[in-house]
Protein backbone atom coordinates (compact mmCIF):
# COMPACT_ATOMS: atom_id res chain seq x y z
CA UNK A 1 0.00 0.00 0.00
CA UNK A 2 1.72 3.18 -1.16
CA UNK A 3 1.19 6.40 1.42
CA UNK A 4 0.33 9.36 -0.39
CA UNK A 5 1.64 12.92 1.45
CA UNK A 6 -1.92 15.25 0.79
CA UNK A 7 0.02 18.04 2.63
CA UNK A 8 1.12 20.98 0.17
CA UNK A 9 3.89 21.68 -0.98
CA UNK A 10 5.15 24.48 1.16
CA UNK A 11 4.35 22.86 4.43
CA UNK A 12 5.97 19.85 3.23
CA UNK A 13 8.98 22.01 2.88
CA UNK A 14 8.47 23.60 6.01
CA UNK A 15 8.62 20.42 7.99
CA UNK A 16 11.21 19.16 6.54
CA UNK A 17 13.17 22.56 7.51
CA UNK A 18 11.64 21.97 10.81
CA UNK A 19 12.84 18.19 11.47
CA UNK A 20 16.40 19.39 9.80
CA UNK A 21 16.72 22.19 12.56
CA UNK A 22 15.19 19.83 15.36
CA UNK A 23 17.93 17.52 14.50
CA UNK A 24 20.49 20.56 14.26
CA UNK A 25 19.45 21.22 17.83
CA UNK A 26 19.84 17.77 19.22
CA UNK A 27 22.79 17.61 17.55
CA UNK A 28 24.71 20.34 19.08
CA UNK A 29 22.64 19.73 22.84
CA UNK A 30 24.78 16.27 22.55
CA UNK A 31 28.10 17.84 21.42
CA UNK A 32 27.39 20.87 24.34
CA UNK A 33 27.26 17.82 26.65
CA UNK A 34 30.12 15.87 25.59
CA UNK A 35 32.24 19.29 25.76
CA UNK A 36 31.34 19.68 29.18
CA UNK A 37 31.45 16.21 30.25
CA UNK A 38 35.39 16.47 28.76
CA UNK A 39 35.77 20.00 30.79
CA UNK A 40 34.57 18.23 34.06
CA UNK A 41 36.89 15.53 33.33
CA UNK A 42 40.05 17.45 32.64
CA UNK A 43 38.66 20.19 35.24
CA UNK A 44 38.87 17.26 37.76
CA UNK A 45 41.98 16.10 36.61
CA UNK A 46 44.05 19.52 36.40
CA UNK A 47 42.46 19.49 40.34
CA UNK A 48 44.14 16.17 41.14
CA UNK A 49 47.42 16.88 39.74
CA UNK A 50 47.73 20.01 41.45
CA UNK A 51 46.71 18.54 44.71
CA UNK A 52 49.61 16.29 44.16
CA UNK A 53 51.52 19.13 42.80
CA UNK A 54 51.11 20.95 46.83
CA UNK A 55 51.85 17.24 47.68
CA UNK A 56 55.03 17.12 46.39
CA UNK A 57 55.85 20.54 47.52
CA UNK A 58 55.15 20.34 50.86
CA UNK A 59 57.03 17.09 51.11
CA UNK A 60 60.00 18.95 49.25
CA UNK A 61 59.95 21.70 51.75
CA UNK A 62 60.05 19.46 54.69
CA UNK A 63 63.01 17.29 53.35
CA UNK A 64 64.50 20.78 52.68
CA UNK A 65 63.65 21.57 56.63
CA UNK A 66 65.47 18.41 57.73
CA UNK A 67 68.63 18.94 55.28
CA UNK A 68 68.73 22.71 56.73
CA UNK A 69 68.61 21.25 59.91
CA UNK A 70 71.36 18.47 59.08
CA UNK A 71 73.49 20.51 57.65
CA UNK A 72 75.62 21.46 60.43
CA UNK A 73 76.18 17.52 61.32
CA UNK A 74 77.58 17.15 57.63
CA UNK A 75 79.70 20.16 58.50
CA UNK A 76 80.94 18.25 61.47
CA UNK A 77 81.70 15.34 59.45
CA UNK A 78 83.25 16.54 56.58
CA UNK A 79 85.75 18.37 58.92
CA UNK A 80 86.61 15.16 60.59
CA UNK A 81 87.06 12.99 57.42
CA UNK A 82 89.65 15.92 56.34
CA UNK A 83 90.81 15.92 59.60
CA UNK A 84 91.12 11.97 59.94
CA UNK A 85 92.73 12.19 56.78
CA UNK A 86 95.10 14.58 57.03
CA UNK A 87 96.32 12.88 60.46
CA UNK A 88 96.34 9.74 58.50
CA UNK A 89 98.98 11.33 56.13
CA UNK A 90 100.56 13.06 58.51
CA UNK A 91 101.34 9.61 60.74
CA UNK A 92 102.73 8.35 57.37
CA UNK A 93 104.79 10.54 56.74
CA UNK A 94 105.99 10.94 60.33
CA UNK A 95 109.87 10.15 61.18
CA UNK A 96 109.98 6.81 62.75
CA UNK A 97 112.82 7.41 65.25
CA UNK A 98 111.23 4.48 66.83
CA UNK A 99 112.27 2.52 64.29
CA UNK A 100 115.47 3.70 63.55
CA UNK A 101 116.14 3.16 67.04
CA UNK A 102 115.29 -0.48 66.97
CA UNK A 103 117.34 -0.75 63.47
CA UNK A 104 120.37 1.10 64.72
CA UNK A 105 120.11 -1.61 67.75
CA UNK A 106 120.85 -4.65 65.82
CA UNK A 107 123.57 -3.06 63.20
CA UNK A 108 125.91 -1.57 65.75
CA UNK A 109 129.45 -3.72 66.30
CA UNK A 110 129.61 -4.91 69.97
CA UNK A 111 132.75 -2.85 70.21
CA UNK A 112 131.29 0.05 69.63
CA UNK A 113 129.72 2.76 72.35
CA UNK A 114 128.03 5.23 71.81
CA UNK A 115 128.41 7.97 73.89
CA UNK A 116 125.37 10.20 72.49
CA UNK A 117 122.56 10.41 69.72
CA UNK A 118 120.80 13.51 68.97
CA UNK A 119 118.46 13.63 65.67
CA UNK A 120 116.89 16.81 64.28
CA UNK A 121 113.59 17.04 61.49
CA UNK A 122 114.81 19.30 58.42
CA UNK A 123 112.80 21.76 57.67
CA UNK A 124 111.48 20.21 54.35
CA UNK A 125 109.90 16.92 56.05
CA UNK A 126 107.91 19.24 58.45
CA UNK A 127 104.40 19.25 57.38
CA UNK A 128 102.94 22.09 55.83
CA UNK A 129 106.79 22.92 54.81
CA UNK A 130 107.30 25.26 51.10
CA UNK A 131 108.68 23.85 48.38
CA UNK A 132 111.83 26.07 48.87
CA UNK A 133 112.81 24.86 52.08
CA UNK A 134 112.29 21.46 50.50
CA UNK A 135 114.79 22.54 47.87
CA UNK A 136 117.12 23.56 49.93
CA UNK A 137 120.93 22.73 50.89
CA UNK A 138 121.09 18.98 52.79
CA UNK A 139 122.06 19.51 56.64
CA UNK A 140 123.25 17.39 59.46
CA UNK A 141 119.97 15.30 60.34
CA UNK A 142 121.64 12.44 63.21
CA UNK A 143 125.19 12.77 64.49
CA UNK A 144 126.17 9.70 66.49
CA UNK A 145 129.23 10.15 69.05
CA UNK A 146 130.81 6.99 71.04
CA UNK A 147 134.14 4.78 71.14
CA UNK A 148 135.83 1.89 69.69
CA UNK A 149 139.13 0.35 69.63
CA UNK A 150 140.06 0.79 66.02
CA UNK A 151 139.14 2.86 63.51
CA UNK A 152 138.44 0.26 61.47
CA UNK A 153 135.24 -0.48 63.71
CA UNK A 154 134.68 2.62 63.44
CA UNK A 155 134.35 1.87 59.22
CA UNK A 156 132.17 -1.03 59.87
CA UNK A 157 129.88 0.99 62.21
CA UNK A 158 129.33 3.13 59.20
CA UNK A 159 128.72 0.64 56.46
CA UNK A 160 126.41 -1.11 59.08
CA UNK A 161 124.71 2.35 59.19
CA UNK A 162 124.22 2.20 55.16
CA UNK A 163 122.13 -0.74 56.24
CA UNK A 164 119.10 1.61 57.68
CA UNK A 165 117.12 2.74 54.92
CA UNK A 166 115.84 5.92 56.51
CA UNK A 167 119.73 7.15 56.79
CA UNK A 168 121.78 8.44 53.95
CA UNK A 169 124.71 10.58 53.23
CA UNK A 170 126.53 8.74 56.28
CA UNK A 171 129.84 10.71 57.15
CA UNK A 172 132.68 10.60 59.34
CA UNK A 173 133.32 13.67 60.97
CA UNK A 174 135.91 13.20 63.59
CA UNK A 175 138.04 9.87 64.65
CA UNK A 176 140.84 10.13 66.81
CA UNK A 177 142.75 7.92 69.26
CA UNK A 178 142.81 9.10 73.00
CA UNK A 179 144.73 7.82 75.80
CA UNK A 180 143.77 7.45 79.29
CA UNK A 181 145.31 6.67 82.34
CA UNK A 182 143.14 4.15 85.13
CA UNK A 183 143.27 6.52 88.21
CA UNK A 184 144.55 3.47 90.58
CA UNK A 185 147.11 2.10 88.42
CA UNK A 186 149.63 3.29 86.31
CA UNK A 187 148.14 1.74 83.42
CA UNK A 188 147.21 3.04 80.00
CA UNK A 189 144.08 2.71 78.03
CA UNK A 190 143.62 3.65 73.96
CA UNK A 191 140.79 3.81 72.12
CA UNK A 192 139.22 5.52 69.08
CA UNK A 193 136.93 8.54 69.52
CA UNK A 194 134.49 9.06 66.83
CA UNK A 195 131.11 11.31 65.33
CA UNK A 196 129.67 10.28 62.64
CA UNK A 197 126.91 12.18 60.76
CA UNK A 198 124.00 10.94 58.65
CA UNK A 199 120.96 12.79 57.00
CA UNK A 200 117.25 11.35 57.12
CA UNK A 201 115.74 10.23 53.81
CA UNK A 202 113.16 12.34 52.53
CA UNK A 203 109.77 12.04 51.92
CA UNK A 204 108.45 10.79 48.33
CA UNK A 205 105.45 12.67 49.23
CA UNK A 206 105.49 15.67 51.11
CA UNK A 207 103.41 15.40 54.57
CA UNK A 208 100.28 17.87 54.20
CA UNK A 209 99.71 20.81 56.72
CA UNK A 210 97.46 21.06 59.12
CA UNK A 211 94.80 23.80 59.27
CA UNK A 212 96.45 25.65 62.15
CA UNK A 213 99.67 25.52 60.20
CA UNK A 214 97.93 27.16 56.91
CA UNK A 215 96.87 29.34 58.99
CA UNK A 216 99.83 30.48 60.35
CA UNK A 217 101.85 30.92 56.82
CA UNK A 218 98.95 33.38 55.68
Amino acid sequence: MKRINLLPQADRVKASRERGLIWAILILVFVVVALGLVYFKLNSDVGARQDELDRIAAETALVQQKIAELQPYAALQSQRTSMTETAKQIYQSGVPFSIILQQLSLVIPENVRLQSLSATVPPAMVPGAPPAEAAAAATVDVTFTGTTEKHRDVAEFMTRLGLIPQLKGIQLTTSTDTTQTESDTTATTTYTQFTVTAQLRPYLQAPPATALQAEAAQ
